[in-house]
């Protein structure tokens, strides 16, 4: 992995922001020495416990709106639970109807921070991060009235 500014950072996130909807939480990793963005989520947000949800994976070169589609097959996902130890591989798919976008299904039944550690190709270039994913909160804080 390479070094990359906090400066180059803080640009990627900023054009990330304004390409994507409002709403989305969402990380973003510069890789390549800054030719792509690994951007992760989750598909529905905010995140609740007790409800299917899956990965949102966007992997896009820098400074370009078009994610790159096909690259499903050289992508490996691991979601670490928010004790930091209890980890699962999943496989990983593409996001119909939206090209360039990758997936897995999950039932989350732990409140917390959870992170993605996503590693493979893009095109060339190796790559492998761990990134946070926003916070999971219990459904029970949806109920009305208790």
């Amino acid at each position: 992995m390479t070094f990359v500014s906090f400066g180059a950072r803080l640009l990627a996130a900023t054009l990330f922001g304004l390409m994507t909807s409002a709403g989305h939480a969402h990380e973003v990793e510069i890789v390549g020495d800054g030719r792509y963005l690994v951007i992760v989520g989750f598909v529905q947000e905010p995140i609740f416990t007790g409800e299917r949800n899956g990965l949102d994976l966007i992997i896009r070169p820098a400074g370009e709106r078009d994610a790159i589609p096909g690259l499903e097959d050289g992508l490996n996902a691991e979601l670490i639970a928010p004790d930091g130890e209890t980890r699962r591989a999943f496989a990983i798919r593409p996001q119909y109807p939206h090209p360039g976008r990758y997936t897995f299904d999950v039932m989350l039944t732990e409140p917390g921070r959870y992170h993605v550690r996503v590693w493979g190709e893009i095109h060339d270039v190796s790559f492998d991060v761990t990134l946070p994913l926003d916070e999971v909160k219990p459904l029970s804080t949806l109920r009305f009235p208790d």
